[in-house]
């Protein structure tokens, strides 16, 4: 005799376990790796190399950065003109600060040096805004157009009431100039460095 169902439920069916297990692991490994490799940014120590970040809530891109490239291979810095000897896409991609970009950018400068001297002297000056730097009123304008020692940055803040105590909090001690150069300005890739001894 065959059993009858009610309507609205449904038939009684025995889980494969093992099937279960396997695919309850697959799915709690692939979390994992997905909260994992993030992290790596997250705890990192390079905050330019956001290769694995959760780039929706990385403030990287807020970011600007300024970069030239000098031969200095005579003794005097040339500034090599990046526009007429590479892509943009290249020069754009190396104003983001990405590690391997400015491996890539180096290396390729120090070849085409090594073809006409044996020992090149190429250089780079790659200097970004840090991420964080957007919330400082010094770095969003140092100038101080009224002359009382406090950055224009600070009087167009929406977060800031008080712009003399928010410099003070920021800045400490420090001057304008000597807190924007400390606060505001970071050298990814050090202009006095030789890239073609052991790159940047």
């Amino acid at each position: 005799m065959q059993s009858r169902r009610v309507p609205g439920t449904l038939p009684n069916m025995a889980p494969d376990s093992q099937k279960n297990k396997w695919s309850s692991l697959l799915i709690i490994v692939f979390i994992a790796i997905q909260i994992a490799l993030p992290l790596s940014y997250y705890l990192g120590d390079n905050a330019f190399d956001e290769r694995f970040a959760w780039r929706m809530f990385s403030p990287v891109r807020m970011a600007r950065c300024q970069v030239k490239v000098f031969d200095a291979t005579s003794g005097a810095e040339e500034e090599l003109r990046l526009g007429r000897r590479m892509h943009i896409v290249w020069i754009n991609l190396l104003k983001r600060a990405r590690p391997a970009v400015v491996e890539k950018v180096a290396a390729k400068f120090c070849d085409e040096a090594r073809a006409t001297n044996l020992s090149p002297d190429i250089r780079m000056m790659l200097t970004c805004t840090p991420p964080d730097a957007v919330l400082l009123g010094v770095c969003a304008d140092k100038r101080d157009a009224n002359g009382d020692g406090i950055p224009d940055g600070y009087s167009a803040s929406r977060v800031c009431d008080d712009p003399g105590a928010c410099f003070q909090a920021d800045c400490g001690d420090d001057d304008i100039e000597t807190c924007y150069r400390s606060r505001c300005r970071v050298d990814v890739v050090p202009r006095h460095r030789n890239l073609c001894n052991g790159g940047a």
